[in-house]
């Protein structure tokens, strides 16, 4: 039985996807080469992007673009449909040479192919594919091929549509590993791969709301596969990631786990998918995007709004705020600032929370249920008092004003009991740099530390927590004042007592550039590309490529992967564009492991 593909009015022009070009995580396996054209041995391809008008928006098991594999190529129909939206890169298999090259004609025939090919399946058991890549697949047929095969292709949150004819039944589905199955009308089992617990987002600029610049992944490891790569025209900067979308700058989406565009919008004009789109750089006095599962939140021209994270249409815009400085989201609470306000809003109606008067707030930043930000101009004569108050109604927890550093602090970071203030020079001198901790509940000093930053440029005294410690990257160029008494200590980590400030282990690190270093539970991300083990103190160094400039997070691991922005270094040879790094594949048998001369290519 052919599929019923679901169809969704959506009041806007159907969004082109541009394929980029791709490099493959999985040794040339990532996509068969008739389906992608490599034009290099590492894999590389390129696929030109088209403008299609469809009849009718359309998605498939309510994934809104992205790759889709039909397994089965008796019917062509639903892939011909979904590819002339534009939205969707769609590759249609089949064991039989024949039926897949009946296929491939009615595909060319339609004047899609390319958006949609067919190709014979290799081999019956396995899907030329790299684990976690693929957002939809539709089986109408299985034969040889096992369901975690299925499962293993798809992407976390990625749909499966069962052809009632293979006959399937949900505790089939159930038993590899599915969730949220249920059953169309015409009889199609619909299901999803659940996101895995040891993969994490990085929806703000410094990882979430509270400002810490550490991602609770541990599925992410030193690289050793590249997933992919898309082409870039410009630098761009700015990263976040949520729901396994990638949101750049301001603002491009992207399929977080194979690098598919989905929609791109420039935040100061109103017509989304604009053929003419570039980028505009993000300023630091402007708020930057941030994302969660359903939203992305950013400025927009003149306002505060909500764009749907799957379309780039406008969801909400927020009254009052006119060009917000900062934006972050926090338990269903959208809060910004602009120059006299800090206002609270309901991420999911738009409502209004509540809202202070405040001159020049700044730093905001969320934990739990409080909310910690700056005020104050001293140009002006104004007092710089650091607030925290409740999460959902605005009311002071805490407030102090007598800190001699306070009109100093960079960024603020809250985690559990304490809420740590950082003060940066913002240069390439070591003075001028250091942590002082306060309270959460009552504010007071508990300790306070000066060091010089592990880096050159920007130099930022960033305190990075992971569960009881918390670890700052520190050496480098010291006491620059003058020349002659300059000297360089030996780049290092060390993890701090949060509780006293103590050091408690020290181990080597690489020497950050324009990028300040970010973390996970297992890694401190400093260098071109070094990661400092955190339980064995050995640092693991693969510079195939390097982050951008940003003061905000120049890698950004998520999602099992480590990405970096394009970037306009021509120091340094390397992967330029938008990139995603995977670690060593779970397979045993990989090409990746064997001796070249050894490995078998289509």
């Amino acid at each position: 039985m052919p599929f019923r593909v679901s169809v969704n009015r959506i009041n806007h022009k159907i969004p082109t996807l541009s394929i980029d070009s791709v490099i493959s995580g999985h040794n040339l396996r990532f996509m068969n080469v008739s389906f992608l054209h490599f034009l290099s041995c590492t894999g590389l391809v390129l696929v030109s992007s088209a403008l299609l008008e469809a009849e009718e928006p359309l998605t498939i098991g309510g994934v809104h673009g992205g790759l889709v594999v039909q397994v089965g190529a008796h019917e062509s129909d639903a892939a011909a449909r979904l590819s002339r939206t534009g939205r969707y890169l769609i590759h249609v298999l089949d064991v039989a040479s024949a039926t897949a090259e009946k296929a491939r004609k009615s595909l060319r025939s339609d004047g899609i192919y390319g958006l949609a090919s067919a190709e014979a399946l290799a081999d019956p058991g396995h899907l030329p594919y790299a684990e976690n890549v693929v957002n939809a697949v539709m089986l109408q047929s299985l034969g040889e091929m096992p369901v975690s095969e299925v499962f293993r292709i798809l992407t976390p949150g990625g749909a499966l549509l069962v052809a009632p004819s293979i006959g399937l039944k949900v505790t089939n589905l159930k038993a590899f590993g599915f969730v949220s199955i249920s059953r169309g009308d015409d009889g199609t089992l619909i299901a999803r791969k659940p996101w895995p617990k040891d993969m994490d987002s990085w929806s703000h600029p410094r990882h979430a709301a509270n400002g810490n610049a550490v991602s609770g992944d541990t599925a992410v490891g030193p690289p050793e596969r590249v997933r992919w790569v898309a082409a870039a025209t410009s630098e761009v900067e700015g990263l976040v990631t949520a729901d396994g979308r990638n949101f750049y700058g301001g603002v491009l989406a992207r399929d977080s786990f194979n690098g598919l565009r989905l929609w791109h919008r420039d935040l100061q004009k109103e017509q989304l998918n604009d053929p003419k789109f570039n980028f505009r750089r993000l300023s630091y006095n402007r708020a930057r995007p941030v994302a969660s599962g359903k939203y992305v939140f950013a400025a927009g021209k003149g306002k505060l709004v909500a764009l749907d994270a799957a379309t780039g249409e406008v969801a909400h815009e927020y009254p009052g705020i006119d060009e917000p400085g900062e934006v972050i989201h926090h338990r269903d609470v959208v809060l910004a600032v602009d120059d006299n306000h800090v206002r609270a809003f309901s991420s999911k109606t738009g409502e209004q929370l509540w809202e202070r008067e405040a001159s020049d707030p700044r730093n905001l930043t969320a934990e739990n249920e409080t909310v910690c930000f700056i005020r104050g101009r001293p140009k002006r004569g104004e007092p710089v008092e650091a607030f925290a108050v409740e999460l959902w109604t605005g009311k002071v927890k805490w407030q102090v004003s007598h800190f001699p550093w306070m009109d100093k602090v960079y960024r603020i970071v809250m985690h559990g009991k304490h809420v740590a203030f950082e003060v940066s020079s913002l240069n390439d001198h070591d003075a001028g740099n250091g942590l002082h901790i306060l309270s959460e509940k009552t504010g007071k000093l508990e300790w306070e530390k000066d060091f010089p930053p592990g880096m050159n440029h920007t130099r930022q005294a960033r305190a990075m927590f992971t569960g009881n410690d918390l670890w700052i990257l520190h050496g480098g160029k010291e006491n620059t004042a003058t020349k002659e008494g300059t000297k360089r200590t030996a780049i290092q980590v060390s993890s701090l007592n949060p509780a006293t400030g103590e050091v408690v282990k020290t181990f080597p690190a690489g020497l950050a550039h324009c990028f300040p270093p970010v973390a996970t539970p297992r890694y401190v991300f400093a260098g071109v590309l070094d990661m400092t083990d955190m339980k064995t103190g050995d640092v693991v160094a693969n510079r195939i490529t390097k982050a951008n400039c940003s003061r905000e997070n120049g890698w950004v691991p998520a999602n099992g992967l480590i990405y970096t922005t394009p970037k306009h270094c021509t120091c340094w040879p390397m992967l330029r564009g938008y990139v995603a790094m995977a670690p060593a594949s779970p397979a045993k048998d990989n090409p990746v492991k064997q001796p070249i001369e050894e490995i078998k290519f289509p």
